[in-house]
């Protein structure tokens, strides 16, 4: 470890302890993975075969169960009086009786879905089957039946493996039979054999729908060897697949591991006590170890997370050592940055955390004086803003007062007037009182007799059209800001065309903003002159009545922030368009406008 930290010239206190806290943490890991892994294998291995042995057994029960429902149906029919009396009978011709039994016979067979058929064979070879439209073939010879065979050798339920019934004409059911001996009241002597034969399909439903994982399935083989079911029966029979049934057979109750074609299975053996049938799962250990990827992963993500709480927490208990000395050393790059909000959060009461009040005391004055000089220059800003507003254009007073003049000694007494009246109205709401806010209505009413001045001085040069959305009248915004971006439209656009020029103005509400938009059909501008209207360092804007486009930009950024302000579209020979988006909001200054 010391050649590790010489070798890469580690001097941080704080990584040389990361680092060796990092690294024992590592090792215990790493020992607890590998241990915890096989012995989680071993348990989960162990686990799945008893979870599969209970399972086989849980399919065992519901198969006995069965089987002895089929019993008691079996010894129902057994001392079924009718029976007694008709194969006890020497002549076996009362056809009265044998209509009677097979009546009942066919019953218990309609209401059982389960059975497939019931026949009954009397010692003289005289046969009665549960439905009239069955026809035993010619020439049978029961001695030549396993079934018929065992019952008479054997007392109880005999049950046979799998197989297609060929008894009757036209009829191949795949079956599993159930023979047992009829005998007589007193069982001195037997009366024949009964045989009861069950839907393989029973068998197959209750089986089948047990899955042990991807591949595993269960399988019944009867005490000779037989298969009585195989969810791959046909493939068997064909030699395609192969099971280790000598194996089966000669084994206990309980787990036996076999390889077929090398691939690893287990086989789970439960043997019914009633029928003497094994019920064999099986599983293979691909299917068992498939856990496997998924275990390692787990210990691999629990072992990095181990290794990443260790190191964060190496890092916090060296942090807490150190951090101190180290917050004051970030906190003094940070102010020297320019993070005036720079500070040291002290949490100890020792010798460094003196340090640390005497620096967050001098970057609160430093923070104070920077804020007061910012303040200062704002206030500034927009006191010259005013100053520039309040100034009325000397050439444009000048030229109305020379008109009025001219007017009055024509005679035009009318337009004397109107053209007095309107220039009181532009003083009035410039003036305002000294306030900053007007409504719109008070705006365009400031706007409308500007525009009365110029229409007398200019005729029919000049045209104009108001339009506003009169939900926004009565809304305040800051004042005389659409003049003079209409004197800049009169005087560097439409009074250097040849004939009429016209000027729209259009205010309307675009969700939570005020879009006032000033129109006119003028020489317009190329985009670097309107670059330039915009260029702070490219000396002075190009001017408006007084005021420059650049100073009403910036009242209306300063009054209601940067997203706000003037926007222009312009093509040269074709007119402009200037826009002010302003925010719909209202202020609460009473208006100073007199109808």
């Amino acid at each position: 470890m010391k050649f590790f930290i010489k070798k890469f010239h580690i001097k941080s206190i704080q990584a040389i302890i990361t680092i060796y806290f990092s690294c024992l943490i590592i090792i215990i890991v790493a020992i607890i993975g590998i241990l915890s892994y096989y012995v989680t294998g071993n348990t989960v291995r162990n686990n799945s075969g008893e979870y599969v042995y209970q399972l086989v057994e849980q399919v065992n029960y519901n198969i006995e169960y069965y089987l002895k429902n089929v019993e008691y149906i079996a010894d129902n029919l057994q001392y079924n009086k009718d029976i007694q009396e008709f194969f006890l009978s020497k002549e076996h011709k009362d056809e009265k009786t044998e209509a009677m039994i097979q009546e009942q016979l066919n019953a218990i067979v309609n209401a059982r879905t389960d059975i497939s058929s019931i026949m009954l064979v009397a010692n003289g070879g005289s046969v009665i089957l549960n439905n009239s439209n069955y026809k035993l073939k010619d020439n049978i010879e029961f001695n030549e039946y396993l079934w018929y065979t065992q019952a008479l050798t054997n007392n109880g339920l005999i049950f046979s493996g799998s197989h297609v019934q060929n008894l009757l004409v036209g009829k191949y059911d795949w079956v599993v039979s159930c023979s047992t001996l009829l005998k007589s009241p007193t069982e001195k002597q037997y009366m024949g054999v009964m045989l009861i034969d069950i839907n393989y399909n029973l068998i197959n439903d209750m089986v089948s729908k047990i899955k042990l994982g991807e591949k595993g399935y269960v399988f019944i083989i009867a005490p000779d060897g037989d298969i009585v079911y195989h969810p791959k029966q046909q493939l068997l029979y064909n030699d395609i697949k192969t099971e280790d049934i000598s194996l089966i057979l000669n084994s206990e109750d309980g787990n036996k591991t076999v390889k077929e074609d090398g691939v690893k299975k287990q086989y789970t053996i439960v043997t019914s006590k009633y029928s003497g049938w094994k019920l064999v799962g099986v599983v293979y250990m691909e299917d068992i170890a498939s856990y496997e990827p998924y275990l390692k992963r787990f210990f691999v993500i629990v072992s990095i997370l181990a290794v990443f709480v260790a190191v964060i927490f190496a890092i916090i208990l060296s942090s807490n050592m150190l951090h101190p000395i180290k917050d004051i050393l970030v906190s003094m790059n940070k102010f020297k940055e320019g993070d005036l909000e720079a500070t040291i959060d002290i949490k100890q009461d020792n010798e460094i955390s003196e340090i640390a009040k005497a620096f967050n005391s001098m970057t609160k004055r430093i923070k104070t004086l920077v804020i007061k000089n910012k303040e200062g220059e704002k206030a500034k800003r927009k006191f010259e803003l005013k100053a520039l507003q309040a100034q009325i254009n000397p050439h444009f007073l000048y030229n109305t007062l020379d008109s009025i003049v001219w007017m009055s000694e024509v005679g035009n007494n009318k337009e004397v007037v109107e053209m007095t009246s309107s220039l009181a109205k532009l003083f009035r709401v410039s003036i305002s009182r000294g306030k900053e806010y007007i409504t719109v209505e008070e705006e365009l009413a400031h706007v409308k007799s500007y525009l009365t001045i110029q229409k007398i001085r200019y005729g029919n040069k000049l045209d104009y059209d108001i339009n506003v959305d009169e939900t926004l009248l009565q809304i305040k915004i800051i004042k005389i800001i659409i003049q003079p971006i209409v004197e800049n439209a009169i005087y560097h656009g439409i009074k250097n065309i040849p004939g009429q020029g016209k000027i729209n103005i259009n205010i309307v509400k675009e969700k939570d903003k005020m879009i006032i938009s000033i129109e006119d059909d003028g020489i317009g501008m190329t985009r670097e002159t309107i670059k330039g209207i915009f260029n702070r360092s490219g000396g002075e804007s190009i001017h408006l009545g007084g005021v420059g486009v650049r100073n009403v930009d910036e009242r209306i950024k300063l009054n209601y922030g940067y997203e706000y302000g003037l926007k222009y579209e312009s093509e040269l020979n074709h007119g402009t368009i200037v826009k002010i988006i302003l925010p719909i909001n209202g202020f609460e200054e009473e208006s100073i406008w007199i109808k």
